[in-house]
């Protein structure tokens, strides 16, 4: 039997007329935020305790009073507050395996078979109000998170969200909000954005998982653990997020998509931010746009010599088409971007189409693609050509009719600039005849495609020289056949690049320029692999040979160049692995499953070290040794550790240093420390409680000791072994 919805049911029971619900479902699909009911009662249409009563007639259930019961603490707990002020549900009575549930909208089935798939138990369903579910989830729940574990974390500069033009809301979403404006979760949600900046983020991903949060951040193109904090966190701090993003926080069940400005310190950043629900909750996903990267150079991007000085022949050209191609995240719009910085002049007219226009460039005219307003690569590009441009940058050419569009502007006197998804720059060819694009127009029109990526750059802090395999050496294409020597390096770790050995990154290119001769190759439908094969035999660098050069200045690595361009196929195999010790593992993945609580023991006397190891082990929890301050550092990067013991009086960096190093990052400032010491003085506790450190335990060690603080620290983290 179908079941009836709340409008309908109305109508039933004389409450509104057809015509009326007609108005209201109209405006609830205009607004697409609101609850039905909330709407017809903020229209005077009727009032909630007579929906409530006309939803008990027609559905045969229950009608009750929250006020006017009292519900026992088990009958409470069988639902989290969470989901009880998200849903606007309450338990109020339970009969052996049957649980009695009161709901503002009985009409959701959705959230009545969640409650019984939660609970395991038989559910039956009343009817109340919106008001009394809300005074009884304030009655009858305590906070759930204990916000003190963010009192003191700070971000690592001054915060300041620049205000938006925003539309009225016109929903109540008082709970959320308030839930949102606690000190410790903006506090929280300040660290996060401000820390992201430091470390030179690209995005951040805020991640719910079964029993926990994880917070990544993806660091040269690499994600990165940075903490871990208590589902209960979620969605304050998610709240918080679409806040100041100006999305809907009432709407969890649908990705919404977002944007806000950022003042940290005297530069500004934009802020592209996407959430999208998951088993476990909503995910988010923070875009980190630096603005003062608009304005990079071509000198800046990483281009050899020989190629820069040809592309900049290029972009002299009044008309023709340039394609940059490389999968997502390869740094193509950054190199339009750097293109546009070298011809924007008072006497030319640069226009551009985007998705999404990710940095402003002032001079420039910027079309936002806006599918809902009819605004499409194609429909933009067509109306661009109506404004009378010389230049003419295509964010992306992705169909048919853009690729027609974008080569007819190429052919009847506009530079038009542009992007393709493609391998290599051979491919664009093939890519371009698959659009629909005839071979004649692209030999005709097609000045150059780049082809690019992106592979991090050793860090010039700690660069040592790298012994590679010498049968690894051998099966690489060294231009000239030239021996490598001692020009192969690679970062040690340090703290600067927070013992990655990487900082920032750098493009690697292949620049097929079209002559005579490939042109004629593609007018008579050549593959993309003959026309490899031809610009190989005339010297052409590709992307494998560009790195390798890059790999001779000492500019990234042997383990970045077999990950990113590894060595074309030869004799019917090609080389993907590089088979030594010396190779970085990746950032893992956040851990799903359980692992042994993992404990950085350091301490200068091998006694101590020793005698903690011993005490630790027998716990059950995974240890790791350091004797000084600076290798507990470097390993507290590399093991991620969910607990430090340090001594005090150390060589290199003593315990009280290593504090504040570690409380000065947001990835350490959420790992408890306890500090050792023989010195039984209130100023050495004072000084190192004031330094943040958890605890202080005064030497010599007593191992039930050490043990119940370790538990009691744990416990309040949400780490018990």
């Amino acid at each position: 039997m179908r079941r009836k919805k709340l409008g309908q049911i109305l109508v039933d029971a004389g409450l509104l007329t057809n015509d009326q619900l007609e108005r209201v479902l109209e405006e609830q699909k205009e607004t697409e935020r609101r609850h039905l009911g909330k709407i017809i009662v903020e229209r005077e249409l009727a009032k909630e305790e007579d929906i409530c009563q006309a939803l008990s007639k027609q559905l045969n259930i229950p009608f009750v009073h929250l006020s006017e019961l009292e519900i026992p603490p088990e009958v409470i707990e069988t639902i989290s507050r969470q989901q009880a002020r998200r849903k606007l549900i309450i338990p109020y009575r339970k009969t052996g395996r049957r649980l009695r549930l009161a709901m503002a909208n009985p009409l959701d089935y959705g959230t009545i078979d969640d409650v019984k798939f939660r609970t395991g138990l038989d559910v039956s369903v009343a009817v109340t109000s919106e008001g009394e579910i809300r005074k009884a989830v304030e009655q009858y729940y305590k906070e759930e998170l204990d916000f003190d574990l963010f009192a003191n974390v700070v971000p690592s500069a001054e915060v300041e969200v620049l205000p938006e033009e925003r539309e009225e809301n016109e929903y109540d979403v008082d709970e959320l909000i308030r839930q949102s404006e606690i000190a410790p979760i903006v506090r929280l949600t300040n660290a996060i954005l401000a820390d992201a900046i430091k470390l030179s983020a690209s995005d951040i991903h805020i991640e719910p998982q079964e029993k926990e949060v994880a917070v990544r951040y993806r660091i040269d193109g690499m994600m990165k653990n940075i903490f871990k904090v208590g589902l209960p966190a979620l969605a304050p701090l998610v709240s918080r997020i679409k806040i100041i993003a100006d999305m809907d926080i009432a709407v969890k069940r649908r990705p919404q998509d977002g944007r806000t400005k950022l003042k940290v310190g005297n530069k500004q950043y934009d802020m592209r931010i996407s959430t999208l629900p998951t088993i476990f909750g909503e995910k988010v996903v923070i875009r980190v746009l630096d603005q003062t990267k608009a304005f990079i150079n071509l000198e800046e991007i990483g281009l050899c010599d020989r190629d820069l000085k040809a592309l900049i022949s290029l972009l002299s050209r009044p008309q023709g088409i340039i394609l940059v191609t490389g999968p997502t995240g390869s740094g193509k719009s950054t190199t339009l971007y750097a293109a546009i910085n070298r011809l924007k002049s008072e006497v030319i007219n640069i226009v551009t189409v985007e998705d999404p226009v990710e940095y402003q460039l002032p001079g420039i005219s910027q079309v936002q693609v806006n599918e809902r307003a009819g605004i499409t690569f194609a429909s933009g590009l067509r109306s661009i050509l109506r404004q009378d441009p010389n230049v003419v940058m295509v964010g992306e050419i992705r169909d048919p009719e853009t690729a027609k569009i974008a080569f007819q502007a190429a052919n009847t006197g506009h530079l038009v600039l542009s992007t393709l998804h493609t391998n290599d720059a051979a491919s664009a060819v093939t890519r371009l005849v698959d659009l629909g694009v005839d071979p004649y127009v692209i030999a005709s029109s097609v000045l150059c495609v780049v082809a690019q990526r992106l592979v991090r750059r050793t860090c010039p802090h700690c660069l040592v020289s790298d012994e590679v395999d010498d049968g690894v050496l051998n099966r690489l294409r060294f231009p000239g056949g030239e021996t490598p020597g001692d020009k192969l390096k690679k970062g040690q770790g340090c703290e600067a690049c927070q013992f990655a050995g990487y900082m920032g990154r750098l493009g690697i290119y292949e620049l097929l320029m079209l002559d005579e001769e490939l042109r004629k190759l593609i007018v008579r439908g050549a593959s993309d692999t003959e026309i490899a094969e031809k610009t190989r035999d005339r010297g052409i660098y590709d992307l494998h040979a560009d790195c390798l050069e890059k790999l001779l200045q000492g500019s990234t690595t042997i383990e970045e160049l077999m990950r990113v361009a590894p060595p074309p196929e030869r004799d019917g195999r090609q080389i993907v692995k590089v088979e030594s010790d010396d190779v970085a593992p990746e950032e893992p993945v956040s851990e799903v499953e359980s692992r042994q609580t993992r404990v950085l023991a350091v301490d200068d006397d091998p006694f101590i070290r020793k005698m903690l190891e011993k005490v630790l082990t027998e716990a059950a929890f995974d240890v790791v040794l350091a004797t000084n301050g600076e290798e507990a550092l470097e390993k507290v990067y590399r093991d991620l550790p969910d607990l430090i013991i340090s001594d005090v009086v150390m060589p290199e960096l003593d315990g009280f240093s290593l504090v504040r190093k570690l409380k000065g990052h947001l990835q350490t400032s959420m790992i408890p420390v306890i500090l050792l010491t023989s010195k039984d003085e209130v100023e050495s506790e004072v000084e190192g409680l004031e330094a943040g450190a958890d605890d202080y335990i005064s030497k010599p060690i007593v191992g039930s000791l050490l043990l119940a603080r370790i538990n009691r620290i744990m416990s309040i983290y949400g780490r018990v072994q």
